[in-house]
């Protein structure tokens, strides 16, 4: 026997649901909720879960070996550290400046923080690239989410021990 289902959305998602009227959105959320329920009864899900936390936590390890590695080599000093965090900040307050600066002209699309996201990210892709090339260290990638913040981790442990 059918049974009503009451979800709760906000203002924005409404608005981009009306601009689809001709969407039929009960039809999108009942294939939603079969594929998870489909997902989520899979047998083989905690094994899957399992492997993929184990990847996660390898790509976390990873990222953590490789700020190490660079850490072991001689010539990285405190200052060497602390630049790299200053230059991050300097990245993030540049990012918020120019958000800032250009709001009105932006479009009514404009996510400020998925170009802050992307921001960070293209820092830390190319500070890790930087530190790999220096290292000759080559770890698995799995994720380069998960390297970064092993890396960063690492990186915060390092230069807390430098201090």
């Amino acid at each position: 026997m059918p049974k009503n289902v009451t979800v709760q959305i906000g203002d924005d998602l409404l608005e981009k649901m009306d601009a689809l009227p001709d969407v039929n959105w009960s039809q999108v959320v009942r294939k939603c909720i079969e594929k998870y329920c489909v997902a989520r009864l899979n047998p083989n899900i905690e094994a899957l879960i399992k492997k993929m936390k184990d990847q996660k936590g390898e790509a976390f390890a990873n990222g953590q070996e490789l700020a190490l590695e660079w850490f072991k080599q001689e010539s990285v000093r405190y200052e060497n550290v602390d630049e790299i965090f200053q230059n991050y900040y300097r990245t993030k307050a540049n990012t918020d400046s120019y958000i800032l600066d250009n709001r009105n002209s932006l479009d009514d699309g404009f996510d400020p923080n998925a170009m802050r996201v992307r921001k960070e990210r293209n820092f830390w892709i190319n500070t890790i690239e930087a530190v790999r090339k220096q290292v000759d260290y080559d770890p698995k990638d799995t994720s380069f989410d998960d390297i970064s913040d092993g890396f960063i981790d690492g990186f915060r442990d390092a230069l807390n021990k430098l201090r």
